[in-house]
């Protein structure tokens, strides 16, 4: 699985410890499937490696949440999750970009693109 870096400019400067304290708060284990930091997930067999998760949770005042307001650290709007759940959050982002980096490359090679 490739792990992509995080825009450290996007988030909090003190991410690293909102980051912990919500890992520490759900045990260590995805708010999801249940899987164990550090040991074999139970579906996948790779190693756990917890995220946190910006959920885009609605605000108490009615407001919409997010998921993309990575300044948003309010306790209900993070989760623990392991990779595969988070993947699966995030899928549509994924195949999104993914499909813009494969045509910015075809362009970079002289290749011409086609309308959409």
């Amino acid at each position: 699985m490739t792990i992509m870096p995080m825009d450290k400019t996007r988030y909090p400067t003190n991410w690293r410890e909102i980051s912990l304290r919500i890992r520490e708060r759900d045990g260590w284990r995805c708010k999801w499937c249940n899987a164990e930091n550090g040991k074999p997930n139970p579906r996948t067999g790779s190693i756990v490696v917890l995220t946190v998760a910006h959920l885009g949770t609605p605000h108490a005042n009615g407001m919409l949440g997010d998921k993309h307001d990575k300044m948003d650290v309010r306790d209900e709007n993070l989760a623990s999750l392991c990779q595969a759940c988070h993947l699966r959050f995030d899928i549509k982002e994924h195949m999104q970009n993914a499909v813009r980096t494969r045509r910015r490359k075809r362009v970079d090679v002289g290749q011409n693109e086609l309308p959409l």
